[in-house]
C-alpha cells in the first residue's frame, strides 16, 4: 500500500510542536548515538488543551514553570526532504498520526483529503494499545519528577533514567 505520507508536504512535521516521551528519547539516542540535546527540548508548555499529565514542573528561585518535552521543531529536526529521517523509530505520536487514541484518524489532521482517506485505510504503525501502554508509563515518571520540585537542568536526566528503569 502507497504510504500516505508521501502524498503531502509534511505539514505535521513543520507546523506541529513533536511532544516526545522519555522512552522515545531513549529510543531515539540508542538508534542514532545523538545525545538528547541534538534533537529534544523542553519547551514551555504554553498549550491549549495540552494532556496535563505530561506538563513537566520545574522550579527556579521557588517559581514553577512548565514544559513539555518535544523534538527541537519547525520543522521537525529529523525532516528532510519532506521525509522522516527516522520513521522506523519515530516518536510514538508520530508512529500513531494522524490517528487518535481510538485509532480513528483525528479531525484536527493536517492531512490532504486523499491521504486522510488512505489512513483510514492504513492502521497505525504501532497499535493504539501500546502507545497507551507507554504514555501512561510517561505520565507515571512526570507524576514523580513533579513531586521532586526539581531544576530544569537535572529534569531530562531523571526522566531518562527514569525510563530505562522502568518495567516497560
Amino acid at each position: 500500500m502507497l504510504n500516505p505520507c508521501r502524498l503531502c508536504d509534511a505539514k505535521c512535521c513543520k507546523d506541529h510542536v513533536i511532544t516526545v516521551t522519555s522512552f522515545d528519547v531513549l529510543r531515539i539516542i540508542g538508534k542514532t548515538g545523538k545525545k538528547p540535546s541534538e534533537f529534544t527540548e523542553l519547551r514551555t508548555a504554553n498549550l491549549l488543551n495540552s494532556d496535563n499529565d505530561t506538563i513537566i514542573e520545574c522550579y527556579k528561585n521557588k517559581l514553577r514553570y512548565e514544559y513539555v518535552l518535544a523534538l527541537k521543531s519547525h520543522p521537525c529536526y529529523f525532516l528532510k526532504d519532506n521525509l522522516c529521517t527516522i520513521h522506523e523509530f519515530a516518536p510514538l505520536g508520530c508512529r500513531v498520526y494522524p490517528h487518535n487514541d481510538r485509532g480513528r484518524v483525528g479531525a484536527r489532521a493536517l492531512c490532504p483529503t486523499i491521504a486522510k482517506l488512505l489512513f483510514m485505510i492504513k492502521k497505525p504503525d504501532i497499535m493504539v494499545g501500546e502507545y497507551l501502554r507507554y504514555f501512561n508509563e510517561y505520565k507515571r515518571i512526570v507524576a514523580k519528577w513533579n513531586k521532586k520540585h526539581g531544576t530544569k537542568e537535572d529534569c531530562l536526566e531523571f526522566l531518562l533514567e527514569e525510563s530505562k528503569t522502568s518495567d516497560i
